[in-house]
């Protein structure tokens, strides 16, 4: 058995700044922590430009209550279920290529609609396929897009997601690298932001 270095030793309770050393104490606690947090942002604009610095932000800011590596690129492989992310030693690289290619593509502004979703959904499962941190990748991913949506004009309305069809969309993702399912899933839940 592996010892990931995240967690407490001889447990699976990843270590945290509460001082919990159960698991599903820890779920329900950074729920509710994590919860005030992302709504705290959806409230405001984190500054930045779109880049794995203006990521790693928007980690640290949502778990810097729970974790002492928030806002850190993870140290180790990971997966889920029959998928593995990104290998650690390519996450720089991976990271940068996807910025770079937003930044080429003007952060997806001024796309029409179906142009709109076709990026997004590229975007969202690539950075999902790469999983840069150890634990909350997906809520990480929703705040920094939503931001992202806006300023190119959207609303992405993540609330209306189903968690397995989510969940099965970016499995899809990572294992064609094809954005099909996830263009299916994100085209009821985008729509122009109110003018």
């Amino acid at each position: 058995m592996d010892v990931d270095p995240y967690c407490w030793p001889g447990t699976t309770c990843l270590r945290n700044l509460l001082g919990i050393h159960d698991p599903k104490e820890l779920d329900r606690a950074e729920h509710e922590i994590v919860g005030v947090r992302t709504a705290e942002l959806t409230a405001s604009v984190v500054p930045g430009t779109y880049d794995t610095a203006h990521l790693l932000r928007f980690h640290r800011l949502i778990f810097r209550d729970v974790y002492d590596w928030a806002g850190q690129p993870r140290t180790g492989d990971i997966s889920k279920g029959s998928v593995s992310f990104c290998r650690v030693q390519d996450l720089q690289h991976r990271l940068d290529l996807l910025f770079t290619h937003l930044a080429a593509r003007r952060f997806l502004a001024s796309l029409e609609r179906d142009a709109f979703v076709v990026a997004f959904a590229s975007l969202y499962g690539e950075l999902n396929a790469i999983h840069p941190f150890r634990e909350g990748n997906g809520r990480t991913q929703r705040a920094f897009l939503r931001q992202l949506g806006a300023h190119a004009g959207w609303t992405i309305a993540w609330q209306h997601l189903e968690r397995a069809a989510n969940d099965g969309a970016c499995r899809d993702y990572a294992t064609t690298s094809k954005p099909d399912s996830l263009i299916k899933l994100l085209t009821p839940i985008i729509e122009p932001r109110p003018q």
